[in-house]
């Protein structure tokens, strides 16, 4: 497993890459804030669900 560091790393870049995702999708289709943050509620549901079936554990 990754140190600490290399997981924050990690994760910041995550971050970062999602944010110029959505930043792009609200420039290319005039998307609210409020549609952004139901989209990637969605799409979190649907990994956790996926997450759930894979290895009977979700995130707590």
């Amino acid at each position: 497993m990754a140190n600490p560091d290399q997981k924050t790393m990690l994760i910041n870049n995550a971050y970062e890459e999602i944010k110029n995702i959505c930043i792009n999708l609200q420039k290319d289709t005039c998307a609210s804030n409020l549609e952004v943050k139901s989209l990637l509620k969605l799409i979190m549901n649907e990994w956790e669900e996926k997450q759930i079936k894979k290895t009977g554990f979700g995130f707590r």
